[in-house]
């Protein structure tokens, strides 16, 4: 690989990840929320979930997941509660708070999607395809450095 390549990666990552940051943050911190956190909530309105699923949504590990939930919790957000009878399992759910802060990030949301729809299909369907293939790239990368700390 070239180093206009590596650089060109680098910063493929990083212009996706502050363009999203810049657009979304104004909307998540209207609810008092960050991106994470309002991912969670957005989840959580759709079905109650335990910690677990949770996890693999955010792509975070099992134990900042359930951080994240606490905190959620002691904010008033949501609710932890231990299945029966596998007291293991946490299931979470939406309190009038959280629900009210989900509403709030739907509307907000919908907005983009209006912009989104009025895209002509084409444009559309290369959106789609594109994250598609983004999405299978990072899985990959994942795969393949699975259980390696040092890449250096």
């Amino acid at each position: 690989m070239e180093e206009n390549e590596h650089v060109s990666i680098l910063t493929m990552f990083q212009t996706l990840k502050a363009k999203t940051a810049r657009l979304l943050d104004h909307v998540v911190q209207a609810e008092g929320l960050t991106p994470l956190q309002a991912c969670v909530l957005y989840h959580l309105y759709q079905q109650d979930a335990a910690v677990g699923d949770i996890s693999d949504l955010a792509v975070i590990g099992q134990a900042n997941a359930s951080s994240l939930c606490k905190k959620l919790e002691r904010e008033g957000f949501l609710t932890r509660n231990r299945r029966e009878p596998d007291r293991r399992v946490v299931i979470l759910s939406l309190t009038p708070k959280g629900r009210m802060a989900a509403e709030g990030l739907q509307r907000r949301l919908g907005y983009f999607l209006e912009l989104v729809s009025a895209l002509p299909p084409g444009t559309k369907r290369e959106l789609d395809r594109g994250y598609q293939v983004a999405n299978e790239m990072l899985d990959y990368l994942f795969e393949k450095i699975k259980g390696e700390r040092d890449l250096c």
